[in-house]
């Protein structure tokens, strides 16, 4: 076969002296459920590659009335978490056939309404948001206007839509148990965004499993506003700097964490013979640091398959139940970040 620029899908069947439907079927992943020859599947699908051959997508759009697009929206796409989240996000829904849009917010709600609408003006099929701020109501009005929603990481009270999130309260409380396990009752909790779901339920999670050790609520030390490497280094410096400082520090989030590492340098301590250290999620560095980090682990890539399965569904005209909060549990890695003072 004498190879071209392009070829649309009738010429492709012509050249094979195939019918449209069978190279349609072979081409639209549906070989196996039309009972198609794995021999005339291959042949197909080297005369595509060869001949360069590419669907229309706008006439498929149109034919379909789906764009068979999906818009992710996160508040720092630089984050760890929140790129690998997008990574499963993709991955997922290409093996479902979607292409994802994917935009920054730079935790900034103007700046995430404004990606909304655009995504939508560009007609995708429906979002999958990590929302910032505190507020709900513009998620609700494109919610109700009949764009299929899904939510992440984040959540509000107020909402009908699903929400896929971690078992935060969960993994704070295991955390905070296991420094009391080794002797740690003066453990400084560095927080994100007050009031934020996750910041909420992680906060509570510390506060129980000092409440079940009888730590005096006086005794407890909660300090910070926002999930960022400043707000970890500011406060840590702060905590070591003291006249009693805490032998231990629970840092909220991976970038909390950056922080406090940075101050315990620059004060030139040394972890965790100076002040033992768990972080609340786990990084590709976390086990290779000069002191391995104990750390909570988010299943990022649950989060990332169940948003696509319950963005598909919605698509797809399947009812969700209102109200729909999926909490995915979460893991602890002990390293060596926690001295045990019990020795």
């Amino acid at each position: 076969m004498k190879q071209r620029t392009s070829i649309n899908l009738k010429e492709l069947a012509s050249q094979l002296n195939l019918s449209v439907t069978t190279v349609s079927r072979v081409l639209n992943g549906k070989a196996k459920q039309y009972r198609i020859k794995a021999e005339t599947e291959q042949r197909v699908r080297e005369a595509a590659n060869i001949f360069h051959y590419s669907p229309n997508q706008f006439a498929r759009s149109l034919k379909l009335d789906k764009s068979e697009t999906i818009g992710v929206i996160v508040p720092d796409i630089s984050n760890p978490f929140f790129s690998e989240i997008v990574k499963n996000i993709e991955r997922e829904s290409k093996n479902r056939g979607y292409a994802v849009f994917i935009g920054d917010s730079s935790d900034n709600t103007t700046q995430e309404i404004a990606l909304i609408n655009y995504f939508t003006s560009r007609k995708v099929d429906g979002l999958i948001i990590a929302p910032v701020g505190l507020s709900s109501s513009h998620l609700n009005n494109i919610y109700e206007s009949g764009m299929p929603v899904v939510i992440i990481d984040r959540s509000f009270n107020d909402v009908d839509f699903p929400v896929v999130t971690s078992n935060n309260y969960q993994g704070a409380f295991d955390a905070t148990f296991e420094l009391l396990k080794n002797g740690h009752t003066k453990i400084a909790l560095i927080q994100g965004l007050q009031n934020s779901q996750p910041n909420t339920d992680r906060v509570m999670g510390y506060v129980d499993a000092m409440k079940q050790w009888n730590i005096p609520h006086d005794k407890l030390i909660i300090v910070g506003n926002s999930f960022s490497i400043e707000n970890g280094f500011i406060q840590a410096t702060k905590l070591l700097q003291a006249a009693d400082p805490p032998t231990a520090i629970f840092a909220l989030s991976n970038l909390i964490t950056l922080g406090v590492l940075k101050a315990v340098s620059d004060l030139g301590l040394v972890c965790p013979e100076n002040v033992s250290l768990v972080s609340f999620d786990e990084q590709a560095y976390s086990a290779f640091l000069n002191t391995p980090m104990t750390t909570i682990e988010q299943n990022r890539e649950e989060i990332g398959l169940r948003a696509v399965n319950y963005v598909l569904d919605q698509i797809n005209g399947l009812r969700l139940k209102k109200g729909l909060f999926l909490k995915i549990d979460t893991k602890i890695h002990l390293r060596k970040s926690i001295k045990n003072l019990n020795i």
